[in-house]
């Protein structure tokens, strides 16, 4: 597997991507992840939902547990509940270099966030400073749901 296609930097990918994100709330913040991405040629820091790809032959809810338990140490704690979905486009140019389905569930959990080997630290913010905060170009859909809610949206990111 090349660098483009690692799936632990879904940035750096050339295949399309599944992914599931977690929107974890306590006590009025929401439960952010900082990772390293490659966004209009360079590195940048950015705070995401903590999540990631779904591997081949998991289900949704199981990647979501898998995914939050790598990232943040927590377990989830009752069912998901389904928030929305979000279908996107990178491009290089005119050309589509790959495209993404990533699905948001609100859930519970157990457990004290603390980053895990996959992300560089962890935090909770209120959703009054989420807007500032989400600046990489697929969090747009995010940001809208957090705004004006909504089940279904689609995204280009543009390098």
């Amino acid at each position: 597997m090349g660098a483009s296609d690692d799936i632990r930097a879904p940035h750096l990918r050339s295949r399309d991507f599944l992914g599931v994100f977690a929107v974890v709330e306590r006590e009025g913040r929401i439960l952010m992840v900082q990772n390293a991405r490659r966004i209009g040629g360079s590195e940048q820091l950015v705070w995401d939902l903590p999540g990631g790809q779904v591997e081949d032959g998991e289900l949704l809810h199981e990647a979501l547990q898998r995914e939050l338990r790598e990232e943040t140490g927590l377990v989830v704690a009752g069912a998901p509940r389904f928030l929305f979905v979000q279908e996107g486009e990178r491009r290089r140019g005119p050309q589509r270099v790959h495209a993404w389905r990533s699905f948001f569930f609100g859930c519970e959990a157990r457990g004290d966030a603390v980053a895990g080997s996959e992300v560089l630290a962890v935090a909770w913010y209120r959703r009054a400073e989420l807007p500032a905060l989400l600046t990489a170009p697929y969090h747009d859909s995010f940001g809208v749901w957090l705004a004006h809610g909504g089940a279904f949206f689609g995204s280009c990111w543009p390098d």
